[in-house]
């Protein structure tokens, strides 16, 4: 009993397995939206043309990023008062259930601009509990363990890599067998799916997951939030300026993958869904040597500037070799590079924060950062003037990437000065 109490304490698999099944959840909503993006546009906005009808399908998933940090700081704030772990459970019923009920809402041909409403009042459901998904989950994660904490936060964000796997063999499998179906029932399908992710996690959380030991021996504050801004507002400030910066180059990844596939490259429905299922690896694989990074280099600072660096330095070529060179199975490398800093971040919030207000600071801070993001794909979009030939997307695509590692190096460069802050407090 003795020796499962230190490895428990050293490295609690339970609560890192259980952090990372909500992030899945985060991944399945999103991705499905993002693959059934093509359909949503017709079937939501397809009177407002081509373009506006993209754009009207870009910000309805933007309002999920937008909305994400209110849901931050109240999830935050109260995870910060009565623990990580029954916020966890609310977090993942609400988000769960909430992109359930997408699959049955009623097209524009069906309800008109009710349609078009019920369909925004979900994203800002969905957005709303997966921010306090993530004020809770990823700080449960590095501060359940005592060594590894880079490991332990890219295996919780790999989780978002089960989702993607999830939902693109889901979507695959629909758009195989149901070529003809995709605009009726097909797109409700993957999004009916998701609910088996959340039943799964639910249960999970609810026999396995422990509280953190971290904030049980912190010492409680009244107010979190007020205690965030008035005393760790350079802090605050250091994370969601790299937030900001990783969010918006791995969403511009992310929302415009699936179009580059489908609609520049001319990859049928099929072969960009097992691509994008494959892609489920290559994100897991840049999630955890990200992570990785932060236990080698014994910094999350260091590590932060190392993959600021890398996705600078590749990401020209990489983009060359798929939009010039059409090599689709280029988006893994894509992929890999733009999820690189998401293995770092927990960490980095773990070592600017004391954990009595570290999840308040996560929930605004991470998703935050969504506020930027948001937008990119929008801003790539026209600055690519939604061509459906590849040159205009090269510059379009490294530009936006470029503007998220620069943010990333930005927020290195501040964090010497913000980690004395927090520690002087």
């Amino acid at each position: 009993m003795g020796n499962e109490t230190e490895v428990v304490g050293v490295f609690n698999w339970r609560n890192v397995i259980g952090s990372m099944l909500g992030w899945g959840m985060d991944a399945y909503d999103f991705v499905a939206y993002d693959f059934t993006a093509p359909i949503i546009k017709d079937i939501f906005f397809a009177q407002l043309g081509s373009l506006g009808s993209m754009l009207a399908t870009l910000a309805a998933f933007s309002l999920s990023l937008v909305v994400r940090p209110i849901g931050g700081i109240y999830f935050g704030n109260l995870s910060d008062k009565i623990g990580r772990r029954y916020v966890l459970y609310i977090t993942m019923l609400g988000a769960g259930i909430s992109s359930f009920l997408m699959g049955f809402l009623p097209t524009y041909a069906q309800a008109g601009l009710a349609a078009i409403v019920l369909l925004l009042l979900l994203r800002f459901a969905v957005g709303f509990f997966l921010g306090g998904e993530y004020s809770s989950s990823g700080v449960m994660s590095v501060e359940s363990v005592t060594k590894w904490r880079g490991l332990a936060s890219g295996i919780m964000q790999a989780g978002f890599d089960i989702g993607i796997f999830g939902v693109t063999f889901t979507y695959t499998v629909v758009a195989t067998y149901l070529p003809n179906a995709m605009y009726t029932i097909g797109w409700r399908i993957v999004f009916w799916s998701g609910i088996v992710t959340t039943i799964l996690a639910f249960v999970f959380r609810r026999r396995f997951l422990t509280e953190s030991p971290e904030w049980e021996a912190s010492e409680k504050v009244k107010s979190p939030y007020r205690v965030l801004f008035a005393r760790y507002w350079l802090p605050m400030l250091t994370i969601l300026l790299a937030t900001m910066g990783f969010l918006y180059e791995y969403y511009v990844m992310l929302e415009l993958s699936p179009f580059v596939l489908q609609n520049i490259l001319g990859y049928s429905a099929a072969l960009a869904g097992l691509i994008l299922t494959v892609l489920s690896a290559s994100d897991a694989i840049g999630s955890v040597f990200g992570g990785v990074l932060v236990d080698w280099l014994r910094s999350s600072r260091n590590a932060l500037l190392t993959v600021s660096i890398i996705l600078l330095a590749l990401i020209y070529p990489t983009m060359y070799w798929i939009l010039i060179g059409g090599n689709g199975w280029a988006v893994l490398l894509w992929d890999f590079l733009a999820v690189l800093p998401v293995g770092v971040m927990q960490v980095y919030i773990r070592d600017l924060l004391p954990a009595s207000v570290r999840s308040t600071g996560a929930g605004l801070g991470y998703n935050g950062g969504t506020w930027l993001a948001a937008w990119a794909a929008i801003i790539a979009t026209l600055m690519a003037g939604a061509a459906t030939k590849p040159q205009p997307w090269l510059p379009s695509i490294t530009i936006n990437t470029a503007i998220g590692a620069i943010l990333m190096i930005i927020s290195f460069a501040l964090s010497t000065i913000a980690a004395k802050q927090s520690k002087d407090q």
